[in-house]
């Protein structure tokens, strides 16, 4: 090992004499993991058993005649470049035009028509619970898909219990962990009301267990309503043809099967104020009904009688609920105790005149007096209730009732003639007037 070179210095060299002979190459493949960043498009170029990367900078988009996607194959043409920071080769791509579709697009396409044939995709969507109890979420563990269903769920509804069936999301293990657990979840036991299938976004490579032809047909026949949200709003796979609502992402899977735990809280809100508002409408309707009724009462000769039998229902419901009634409780419930004590005191007699004493008789003083108190201001309150409504309670007002001769009401001055005499009834009597003609 004579004469050893720097890294640094070797791929300078391999730059120098690389990049002028493949200044200018065309190449022909399949496009797979085509992002953007800072604005420049980079992807991979690739066929069974090799891959090169690529890039495009923003100045030359424009000029080219395609723009490349995902599952096409194209040739391109452009200028290899060694990137001595990192060690990487990198086709700088100035002209792409399309080829033809790409092995794995093909045969997406077939899959998906062998199994419209069949059936699978004719099945009726069904409706998601508007308030599940329990969700099954099929993921893999610590993948992002996982979080953000998670963190979604705990936002909008935390009440929501959420079990969490873990499958591969790509490679060999993915088509049989997803049938298991898809399986495992639709189990009665767990009492799962909406299942979710979700993964993050890839290329097609990384998205094409979820196109497996017995995954397909398991979400179809799955019993539980099924939501998935596998890859990113531009990927699709077959499995989203299959289920009962496809979400763009797997966060929206999550905001799709839950319920928005805030805006039911806006919603009740709204609702309890529309019925305030309802409630405050009846009782001023009532209350004017009350004041016209009780103002027509007057006018009547015998204004007690029409109202008797409400007299009678409004005092026995006072005697009902009258303070007495529970100062009678309260004194049945003072002598139970007085007993209780009694009892007490003679398995454990207490020194006569002891502190303990003292201290039970005074808070039993003070409890009493306090029963009394609000006993007799809420019987006082109901007798000035009840005095309110008496039919003759306007005339204390200064209010004047007349009648004729025949003791029938005069509501109109077109009853009343020149020379007739009126009755008219104050508060403390009554007395004749002569109607004279001026």
């Amino acid at each position: 090992m004579d004469n050893p070179i720097s890294v640094k210095r070797f791929l300078e060299q391999v730059k120098v004499l690389v990049e002028p002979r493949f200044s200018n190459v065309c190449l022909m493949g399949e496009v797979s993991n085509f992002r953007s960043s800072a604005r420049h498009w980079y992807f991979t170029l690739k066929e069974e058993g090799a891959a090169l990367s690529c890039a495009i900078w923003a100045t030359t988009q424009e000029k080219l005649r395609h723009a490349p996607s995902n599952g096409e194959r194209v040739i391109v043409a452009g200028s290899l470049s060694v990137y001595v920071p990192g060690g990487g080769l990198t086709l700088v791509v100035n002209q792409c035009e399309l080829s033809g579709a790409g092995g794995l697009q093909q045969k997406l396409r077939d899959l998906e028509a062998a199994l419209r044939r069949e059936g699978v995709f004719d099945r009726a969507k069904r409706a998601l619970p508007r308030f599940p109890k329990k969700i099954a979420v099929i993921a893999a563990l610590g993948g992002a898909a996982l979080q953000d269903i998670l963190k979604v769920t705990k936002k909008r509804a935390p009440s929501i219990d959420i079990m969490v069936f873990p499958a591969m999301a790509q490679g060999e293990r993915c088509i049989m962990e997803n049938l298991m657990a898809l399986q495992e979840a639709q189990d009665e036991y767990w009492g799962c009301d909406v299942i979710i299938m979700a993964r993050g976004g890839g290329s097609i490579e990384d998205l094409w267990g979820f196109n497996d032809p017995d995954l397909v047909r398991a979400v179809s026949n799955c019993r539980v309503p099924i939501i998935t949200g596998v890859g990113h709003e531009i990927d699709l796979t077959l499995v989203d043809l299959a289920s009962d609502i496809r979400a763009a992402t797997p966060s929206q899977a999550a905001e799709l099967a839950t319920p928005d735990r805030n805006m039911l809280l806006a919603k009740m809100a709204r609702q309890l104020d529309v019925l305030d508002r309802h409630i405050d409408w009846h009782l001023q309707g009532y209350e004017t009904s009350l004041n016209l009724l009780t103002d027509q009462g007057l006018a009547r000769l015998d204004p007690i009688a029409p109202h008797q039998a409400a007299l009678d229902r409004l005092a026995i419901r006072l005697e009902r609920i009258a303070p007495l009634r529970r100062l009678d409780l309260a004194a049945s419930r003072l002598a139970l105790i007085t007993q209780r004590l009694h009892s007490a005191a003679a398995d454990k007699p207490i020194a006569k005149g002891s502190a303990i004493q003292r201290e039970y008789a005074r808070k039993l003083d003070s409890a009493m007096m306090r029963v009394i108190e609000n006993g007799a201001m809420r019987l006082a309150a109901c007798f000035g209730q009840l005095k309110g409504l008496h039919p003759e309670s306007p005339l204390d007002r200064g209010f004047v009732l007349a009648t004729d001769s025949e003791n029938r009401q005069i509501k109109s001055a077109d009853q009343v003639k020149d020379g007739s005499k009126l009755h008219l009834h104050w508060k403390d009597g009554s007395k004749w007037a002569a109607i004279m003609n001026k």
